[in-house]
């Protein structure tokens, strides 16, 4: 009940203030079978200069990040019938080597196999949140990454992966 008055509460802050989300800056796609996760993390990277996309499933994550340029993906490792572990293989499939963060309410034991298989894709996981999130974590770790990326921009010195500090 409460969890269904905070989604209503989530939709129609959303529709009432669209112009609240940023239209420019760093591209940040959410992907989350939960429709009250997914607007959290989109409102918390939207306060935190990102313009948020989201996707509920595998096929539309895997779809939008054949179809967009993302700057930085955050990933449930829970999506219904399948399982984060498979767009992190697409994701190395397509090429995709943006920062991700995982946010996840699975076990540590599953939480430690997803970051052993990212590592052997030499995929760029930026940070992994637990479930419930911490919004003021997630938001530090959103900056955190901001920062780093145009410190990256500012020095093409740098090597273009970014890890955390």
């Amino acid at each position: 009940m409460l969890e269904q008055m905070e989604l209503r509460e989530a939709d129609r802050e959303s529709a009432a203030a669209p112009s609240t989300r940023p239209t420019v800056g760093p591209r940040l796609l959410v992907i989350d079978d939960d429709h009250l996760h997914r607007m959290i993390i989109c409102r918390v990277a939207a306060k935190a200069g990102y313009v948020p996309s989201a996707a509920a499933s595998y096929d539309e994550a895997a779809a939008m990040v054949q179809e967009n340029t993302f700057d930085c993906i955050s990933l449930d490792l829970s999506l219904g019938d399948h399982a984060g572990v498979e767009l992190l293989r697409h994701f190395w499939v397509v090429g995709c080597k943006v920062p991700i963060i995982i946010i996840s309410g699975c076990d540590d034991v599953t939480c430690g196999e997803t970051a052993k298989v990212a590592e052997s894709l030499k995929l760029n996981i930026w940070n992994s949140l637990g479930k419930p999130v911490n919004l003021a974590v997630l938001r530090d770790s959103l900056e955190r990454l901001r920062a780093a990326s145009n410190e990256a921009a500012a020095d093409p010195q740098q090597s273009p992966q970014i890890s955390p500090a």
